[in-house]
């Protein structure tokens, strides 16, 4: 056994001091406002957004003005533009990457409240509201006369940021020095470290990047021990989106990528010991053709070429828990691979509770041909013999979910799932399937159902042909207030700027009504019955925890942490 002989724990702290300019000068007759660093306890971009969708908001997109003689009843909102307020509006002024110039007889009877903007205000405009500003600017999307905050993605807990620099304005070069966050019991803190340039010109962007991987689980000097990924790009965006590129690789993949995003499994191997995912070796090259020819829809199709092989769980340092044995990671069906695979993905996934309706479809195709494959054995149960020859596999998956907002803060999701082996000849070991908890069968054991009982092995690979899986779950907002008290639910998304929801590293609080089916089956057997469960859960920005327990089938209550949303 091997222990964790480094780690590099880079950190890395950016300060970042605006100071306002000073008062105007005595002879200037109005007072520009500049960019200034905002407290957190000041960011105000959900409620922003949720004014400006108001049924009492009049909605300007672009540039506007309110003339001297104008009097607006109710709030008034602009986006991506600038707005010159000369008149009066009763309401508040909200305005969301935008600036606003407030003239000497402008008059705002609410507050102003201006998120990625500047405001230029003369001397003699009044606000009787206050004013309340943001300057880092937010991703929002237009949906049809509404904005919809898209939330940036959440940031790894263990990354470094890239050193940059540029040699010219259209190009940038990184050094990549960090580490991957899936910490795991075959690599343990996988280390990188390369270069990234980048570069965009007339509409074409250019993107290389290359870096080694050393894994600190393993023996730097066997072939195991490192790994390495470089890739390329050219992305064209005219009427239609077109990217090309091509990589080559010696990297530790999973073989299923659930249950658990990766930064979770990572997280769960570190500190408790227990990593909820199998890993094989994939070394080769591919080339990849993706294009875009409407808004969000893409459609990819990748060729490659690769040797997978088996790769052996080691011991590899935790804080916690150490006295523990990992649990083994299976073999596979080792051999040289041609694949081909193909993907279809349309619509979005809503960041946030009430981030609105939509449609989310992701389809792929994978159709792969062995050669030199030395099976794994497998009980005539599970499967039987692999083709000496001509050995092919075709798998396939079907992901749809519907989200749709309920009032002005809830939202229902919906989910059908299903993936598994679509031609004559069964799949190989590394890509076979299982469901059951932590995710996304909250309320099951760890690979309840994985048509592994037959196998009597104590790694507990998932051995099933196919999968079927249905969420439903809905979100809405608590009606609870952080410093204290009970927070009037008339009151939320409307003007309350100042104090809930204010402390720097929370989020509004969310509750989440679920419930999950599913079912896993070989393809010598019928699709059994599905297995349901139901819980709840409490969620604050992307961290989340969730009690759950099965009705088909009673495993008592079981609780799961998360940092990701579920889907």
């Amino acid at each position: 056994m091997s222990r964790l002989s480094s780690s590099v724990l880079p950190a890395l702290t950016a300060l970042a001091l605006v100071v306002p300019a000073p008062a105007a000068m005595a002879q200037s007759k109005r007072l520009t406002v500049r960019p200034a660093s905002v407290p957190a306890v000041r960011r105000v971009d959900q409620r922003a957004i949720d004014v400006f969708n108001s049924r009492s908001t009049t909605r300007i997109f672009g540039s506007g003005s309110v003339e001297r003689t104008t009097v607006y009843q109710g709030n008034v909102g602009v986006h991506d533009g600038s707005l010159r307020v000369s008149g009066v509006i009763e309401g508040d002024l909200v305005a969301v990457n935008a600036d606003v110039e407030l003239r000497p007889t402008a008059e705002v009877r609410g507050s102003v409240v201006i998120v990625g903007g500047e405001l230029d205000r003369y001397h003699g405009a009044r606000v009787f509201g206050g004013v309340t500003r943001q300057w880092e600017r937010v991703r929002v999307r237009r949906v049809g006369e509404r904005l919809q905050l898209v939330e940036a993605p959440l940031r790894r807990l263990v990354s470094v940021p890239r050193l940059s620099f540029r040699p010219r304005p259209s190009g940038e070069v990184s050094l990549i020095a960090g580490f991957d966050p899936t910490y795991n019991r075959v690599e343990g803190l996988p280390l990188r470290a390369g270069l990234a340039l980048r570069s965009a010109s007339g509409g074409v962007r250019t993107a290389i990047r290359g870096y080694g991987i050393f894994r600190t689980a393993g023996d730097f000097e066997t072939r195991e021990g490192i790994g390495y990924r470089a890739e390329g790009s050219v992305s064209a965006s005219r009427a239609v989106g077109v990217t090309v590129g091509g990589r080559a690789f010696d990297e530790v993949r999973p073989t299923q990528d659930w249950p658990l995003e990766r930064d979770e499994a990572g997280l769960s191997a570190l500190l408790l010991h227990r990593d909820y995912r199998d890993y094989f070796l994939q070394r080769g090259f591919a080339g990849f053709l993706a294009i875009r020819p409407l808004r969000g829809l893409e459609l990819t199709g990748e060729v490659a070429r690769v040797e997978e092989a088996s790769i052996a769980a080691r011991d590899p340092w935790t804080p916690f828990r150490r006295d523990e044995a990992w649990r083994p990671n299976p073999t596979i069906d080792a051999g040289d691979y041609t694949l081909l695979t193909g993907t279809l993905e349309y619509g979005y996934r809503p960041a946030r509770p009430g981030g609105g309706s939509g449609w989310f479809l992701r389809g792929t195709w994978e159709h792969g041909i062995g050669e030199n494959v030395v099976e794994r054995v497998l009980p005539a149960a599970v499967r039987g013999p692999l083709p000496t020859s001509d050995y092919t596999f075709d798998r396939a998956s079907v992901d749809v979910r519907r989200y749709e907002r309920i009032g002005w803060s809830g939202r229902l999701g919906l989910r059908a799932f299903w993936a598994g082996s679509v031609g004559p000849d069964p799949l190989p070991v590394q890509r076979r399937l299982s469901l059951g908890g932590p995710d996304p069968l909250i309320g099951f054991p760890f690979r309840a159902f994985s048509c592994a009982d037959a196998s009597l092995d104590p790694s507990l690979p998932g051995l099933c042909d196919h999968v079927l899986l249905f969420q439903a779950e809905y979100r809405g907002p608590l009606a609870i207030d952080w410093v204290g008290g009970v927070l009037d639910q008339r009151s939320y998304g409307k003007d309350d700027f100042g104090k809930p929801w204010d402390w720097p590293r929370f989020d509004r609080p969310v509750l989440v009504l679920f419930s999950n089916a599913g079912t896993a089956w070989l393809e010598t057997e019928e699709r059994g019955d599905l297995n349901v469960d139901a819980g709840f859960g409490i969620e604050s920005g992307s961290f989340g925890l969730y009690a759950a327990r099965g009705l088909t089938a009673d495993h008592g209550v079981r609780l799961t942490m998360r940092i990701q949303r579920r889907f």
